[in-house]
């Protein structure tokens, strides 16, 4: 049974009308929801870019050591810097993406999402400053890049939890595969504004985005499903109203979310419950999963590319490549990998995330072994002169294939597979663990590509997303259409036909609202 104190919560859903979304009562019933609908589904869009715009700041962050340590290493009257420095300039903000995923967990759920953001985008504003004051000093390109990264892993759980939480099942993929873009995005800009600007100029570009977003989310109301987890009903229930509408279908979902939340035994403390909740079904299984869908994106190879685009390029067009074709070369794969996730967010909407993971990873690992085999064979001579047209294509493969797939989905599914009272931590180890990868990838690939060769470390990542794809094919659930409260659910039952009884079992005994 509810607990009786929250029924009056209940029944003020119930008797909320569409006059107080700004509707006329005197309008056909039929035009009045899709008015709502358009209405629901622009402010949803709105707030979701911002989260756009922090993340456009998150992706720069990723690609700007391609145009910064070129330009550091060809500067007049400067020391040309080792192998050493060069991966530490580019793998820094790789370095403290796992400090920004620890703290993110923590402030999202101690002072929300949207209050998390704003801390979030005052921060990257002044990592991008300290980058582009530094004057050429190395300590603080390297403080900078640490604050930009730091910010970077603490947007990472933090942005899909928002956008997740905000939207409808029926735009969340979209808006959540966007997000994927914005980092695509956001490396194509940096890498665009390296090649046009001075890369102190450049850093003070990237920084703008951040300020923008940080203008949108100032303006936007705090998270339901968060409001929600700490009792704070009434504005939990404006916020959904303002986010999702009070169609009959959204007043049932936040009528569940509410129910749920009445069911949790308050008298717990925090770490009691926190102890009890990661023993749950619905936080490990999630947690594997996820864990293990970002480290097979980073053993992919995706981020090394973002990191040392220009030295890649270099060594696909061959021995006649100048500056000019490198960064042309750059330039191009960035607007392919944009312009492949725009693929991607059309798809998903409409085959949802099994399918196009699989076909990505599949895809993902055939190229890469091809390339490999085919720099294999210019390397032992069996081709004796490498063609651009072979290799660059091949590489416009993988980016075209990886980016419909393995690189967006798991910052899809992260915001989506969490139940609420574990979204903070479980998010935030999923993307730890993927910012330890990342880390990992872009401070051993030169040192792999020195050792074993690029068709070797092409070799090594081609089989690492073949094996990860097997893994996904058995363990990924599908989640396309599901509200969040089904997709808790599915794990808590384990399998279907269970959460069908165990679901038409607790709508029985709901007492009637």
């Amino acid at each position: 049974m509810m607990d009786h104190e929250k029924v009056p919560e209940l029944e003020r859903i119930v008797k909320i009308g569409p006059e107080e979304n700004g509707i006329s009562e005197t309008k056909h019933d039929c035009c009045s929801e899709k008015i709502s609908a358009r209405i629901v589904f622009r402010r949803q869009a709105l707030i979701a870019f911002g989260t756009f715009m922090l993340t456009l700041s998150a992706g720069a962050t990723a690609g700007f050591s391609a145009v910064l340590i070129p330009e550091l290493q060809h500067a007049k009257g400067r020391h040309k810097y080792s192998l050493e420095m060069v991966t530490w300039i580019a793998s820094m903000s790789s370095f403290a993406l796992v400090f920004g995923n620890i703290i993110s967990g923590y402030l999202m759920e101690r002072y929300g999402r949207r209050r998390s953001q704003l801390y979030l985008g005052i921060t990257f504003m002044c990592g991008w400053a300290t980058i582009g004051f530094s004057n050429n000093m190395v300590p603080l390109i390297l403080a900078g890049r640490f604050i930009t990264g730091l910010s970077q892993g603490w947007l990472g759980p933090l942005g899909p939890v928002f956008v997740g939480e905000i939207s409808s099942p029926r735009h969340r993929g979209l808006f959540l595969a966007a997000l994927s873009l914005a980092i695509a995005g956001g490396v194509f800009m940096s890498h665009l504004f390296g090649t046009f600007l001075r890369w102190n100029i450049a850093a003070l570009l990237c920084g703008s985005f951040s300020m923008i977003g940080f203008a949108i989310i100032y303006y936007a109301p705090e998270s339901p499903s968060w409001l929600a987890s700490k009792n704070r009903i009434d504005e939990c229930i404006k916020s959904f109203q303002w986010y999702r509408g009070v169609s009959l279908e959204m007043k049932t979902e936040l009528e569940k979310m509410i129910f749920e939340q009445t069911k949790k035994d308050q008298s717990q403390g925090k770490l009691e419950a926190l102890a009890i909740n990661i023993k749950k079904p619905e936080f490990w299984k999630p947690l594997f999963i996820m864990m293990t869908f970002f480290v097979i994106t980073q053993l992919s190879g995706i981020n090394v590319i973002c990191a040392y685009t220009t030295d890649m390029m270099k060594k696909l067009i061959g021995k006649h490549s100048s500056k000019s074709h490198t960064y042309a070369a750059m330039l191009t794969v960035d607007v392919i990998r944009c312009v492949s996730l725009v693929f991607a967010c059309i798809i998903l909407k409409k085959l949802g995330r099994r399918p196009l993971a699989m076909f990505s990873g599949i895809s993902t690992a055939i190229s890469l072994l091809t390339l490999a085999l085919y720099l294999y064979f210019v390397e032992t001579r069996v081709i004796r002169h490498m063609s651009p047209i072979v290799s660059l294509g091949l590489m416009t493969l993988y980016i075209i294939v990886s980016n419909m797939g393995i690189a967006p989905l798991p910052w899809n599914m992260v915001g989506e597979l969490f139940a609420t009272e574990t979204k903070g931590l479980g998010s935030g180890i999923s993307v730890m663990m993927t910012s330890i990868a990342f880390f990992v990838t872009i401070k051993t690939a030169p040192y792999m590509f020195e050792s074993m060769g690029h068709h070797g470390t092409y070799l090594f990542y081609g089989l690492s997303t073949l094996f990860g794809t097997v893994f996904l094919y058995f363990y990924l659930p599908e989640t396309k259409g599901k509200t969040l409260l089904q997709i808790e659910e599915y794990f808590r039952y384990g399998k279907k036909e269970n959460f069908k009884e165990v679901t038409t079992k607790e709508e029985t005994n709901k007492s009637p609202v």
